[in-house]
């Protein structure tokens, strides 16, 4: 079992979702708050003051056969092609117990 675990601009979230939705034996996902910067790519000066940008953290926990189709949808749309579009995870699981 694996968790994937993505970082993305909040605006990409809806299309991520209805995407995730459609792929078979999806179980779901867990969605909260995120602010972070990687590539810093300064345009003005409030940049600088401030270089956390808001973005969505997204956690799945997947059997290993899904992991790739799983991240396959997250790399399809939450793509835009420009600096910042976030980053994946894919660790394991050792245990998961329902509570």
């Amino acid at each position: 079992m694996k968790l994937i675990t993505a970082i993305i601009r909040p605006n990409m979230l809806d299309k991520l979702v209805v995407a995730l939705e459609d792929v078979p034996n999806f179980t779901g996902m867990t969605v909260s708050e995120a602010e972070g910067f990687g590539q810093r790519l300064q345009t003005n000066i409030y940049d600088s003051l401030n270089p956390f940008k808001p973005k969505k953290r997204i956690e799945i926990a997947v059997n290993d056969e899904m992991v790739a189709e799983i991240v396959k949808v997250i790399r399809s749309n939450a793509h835009t092609g420009k600096k910042g579009d976030g980053i994946i995870f894919v660790m394991p699981i050792d245990e998961a117990i329902l509570i």
